[in-house]
């Protein structure tokens, strides 16, 4: 089981993209993120030893399993979702970050 902080920090890159171009068809993701969905789903079920990171985590996974079947006219509020979520995504890497070193201290 890798770190949760590995985890919302490729969530965070996959996101990065998908903004950065957001034509990409949205099938191309789907192997990669299917993997961290899981991963985010699965950390949210354990208890939490100190502060909740995983929740940003949640609403941007569902954001982007909506976008990915979103007609186009719905896409774009989606996707305005998944960027809105960016910055709390962001802010509980490093926050999970810091939990883990602290845990190794």
């Amino acid at each position: 089981m890798k770190p949760l902080s590995q985890t919302l920090s490729s969530l965070v890159v996959l996101t990065e993209e998908m903004l950065a171009r957001p034509l990409l068809d949205p099938r191309s993701i789907a192997s990669h993120f299917a993997a961290i969905a899981a991963d985010v789903r699965a950390a949210e079920a354990r208890p939490a030893e100190g502060i909740r990171t995983t929740s940003a985590a949640l609403v941007t996974v569902t954001a982007i399993e909506e976008y990915r079947h979103a007609t186009n006219d719905r896409a774009p509020m989606w996707l305005m979702l998944i960027g809105a979520t960016l910055p709390l995504l962001r802010a509980a890497a490093f926050d999970a970050f810091n939990e883990e070193r602290q845990g190794r201290e």
